[in-house]
C-alpha cells in the first residue's frame, strides 16, 4: 500500500509539472502574440533628396539642364494598411536651349498636391505604393523679368523604407510623374508644351509615428 501512494504522489508530482511547463509555454505564446499585434501605426514623415529625370519629346528634357531638389511627404494611416497624406517637391533648372524655351536663364519647380496609397511591413522594411495628384508650378527667372508656367501634376510613387530604428528609416522612392501643362503656344508645337514625362528618385530620412512601428 505504501508502494501504490508513493507511485501516485510521483505520478500527480510529474503531471503538475507537465501541466505547468504547458502552461507556460501557452502564457509565453500568447504574450508574444499580444505583443506582435500590440500597437498602433499613425503614420509617417519622409524628408530627403529629390532627383528629377525628364525624358521623351518636351521643353524640359529639350531645352533644360535639370539639378536635384528636395521633397516631403506625410502619410496618415486610415482603413488599416491604406493612408492618405499631403506631398511636396521642388526642383531647379538651368536654360540651355533659349531657341525653343525662350529667353530666361533659370526655372524652378514646384508641386504641391496629395496622395493617397496603401503601405504593409516585412520584417525591417516598409513596403507602399501610392498615387498622387496635385498643382505643378514653373517658376521662370530671365534678365529683368519674371513668369509663370502651371499645370496639373500625377504620379505613382513606390517606396521602399528600412528601419535603421523604431522610429527611424531610410527610404528610397522612385516615382512616375507627368505634367499637364497649361501653355497657350502654338498647334504645332503642343506635343514639346503640352505636358512633361519624368521619372524622379528620392531618398532620404523616414520617421515612423505609433508604437505600431516598434521592432517585433
Amino acid at each position: 500500500m505504501f508502494l501504490n501512494i508513493r507511485t501516485l504522489l510521483v505520478a500527480l508530482l510529474f503531471s503538475a509539472t507537465t501541466f505547468a511547463q504547458q502552461t507556460e509555454t501557452e502564457t509565453e505564446k500568447n504574450t508574444n502574440q499580444e505583443q506582435h499585434t500590440s500597437g498602433t501605426k499613425v503614420g509617417s514623415i519622409t524628408v530627403g533628396a529629390y532627383l528629377p529625370i525628364a525624358f521623351g519629346e518636351n521643353f524640359v528634357n529639350d531645352g533644360m539642364d535639370l539639378k536635384m531638389g528636395a521633397q516631403m511627404q506625410l502619410k496618415l494611416n486610415v482603413l488599416g494598411d491604406f493612408y492618405i497624406g499631403p506631398a511636396l517637391s521642388f526642383f531647379f533648372a538651368d536654360v540651355n536651349n533659349r531657341a525653343l524655351v525662350g529667353n530666361y536663364d533659370e526655372m524652378s519647380n514646384m508641386v504641391l498636391g496629395g496622395v493617397v496609397g496603401y503601405e504593409k511591413q516585412v520584417e525591417r522594411f516598409d513596403l507602399s505604393i501610392g498615387l498622387g495628384v496635385g498643382y505643378s508650378g514653373y517658376f521662370n527667372k530671365g534678365l529683368g523679368d519674371s513668369f509663370e508656367d502651371n499645370g496639373t501634376a500625377l504620379w505613382l510613387r513606390p517606396e521602399v523604407s528600412y528601419r535603421l530604428a523604431n522610429y527611424v528609416s531610410f527610404y528610397v522612392a522612385p516615382e512616375l510623374r507627368h505634367d499637364f501643362m497649361n501653355i497657350d503656344v502654338p498647334s504645332e508645337l503642343k506635343d514639346t508644351f503640352g505636358g512633361v514625362n519624368y521619372f524622379n528618385l528620392g531618398f532620404g530620412l523616414r520617421i515612423n509615428f505609433g508604437t505600431g512601428y516598434k521592432f517585433q
